[in-house]
């Protein structure tokens, strides 16, 4: 990827490679995902291990802070995947579960004093939403929240049908 190992592949059997930016292209043509570390590849065998392919790149990003929700925005779009775009009847759960001040829009933010049952209540209210095809949940800690209540209370979401839910925690002791 960068000029210090282009000038090394050029002097080795990488010499018979060509563009990354080409090759990029045809992993993503291929279906295939590309890791950056070694610790990455074996991260992603972990979590595909565990949850279904989702059908297209389609994400809602679930999160008690909008810094890093901003954060999976970014990394969202480096590897070619988009924001779903919440039908107008999830907005309309969502208004019904979640505190006036939500965001209104994905990501959602559920604010950071947000309950086990906002977490769980929002993720239900997206999970049939035909315009997700993943799901992110993130949760950072905050004063009042209650990791361990989030997780059990998302337990049951674990397998949507057809579309995966991937959780960070943030932080901790």
């Amino acid at each position: 990827k960068t000029e210090a190992a282009a000038k090394a592949a050029a002097s080795h059997t990488g010499s018979l490679a060509g563009s990354d930016a080409v090759l990029d292209a045809a992993f993503r043509r291929a279906g295939v995902l590309r890791v950056e570390r070694v610790a990455d590849l074996f991260e992603m065998a972990d979590v595909l291990s565990k949850q279904p392919l989702p059908s297209g790149n389609r994400l809602a990003i679930l999160t008690n802070a909008g810094g890093p929700g901003v954060l999976a925005c970014d990394a969202l779009a480096q590897s070619g995947g988009v924001l779903a775009e919440l039908q107008p009847d999830t907005i309309e759960k969502l208004n019904g579960v979640l505190p006036p001040a939500w965001s209104h829009a994905n990501p959602i933010d559920v604010l950071g004093d947000a309950t086990a049952s906002h977490y769980a209540k929002s993720l239900a209210a997206i999970a049939d939403d035909p315009n997700c095809d993943g799901f992110l949940v993130i949760l950072t800690p905050q004063a009042m929240t209650a990791p361990s209540e989030c997780a059990e209370a998302l337990k049951k979401y674990a397998s949507i049908s057809g579309k995966p839910v991937l959780a960070s925690w943030m932080g901790g002791p």
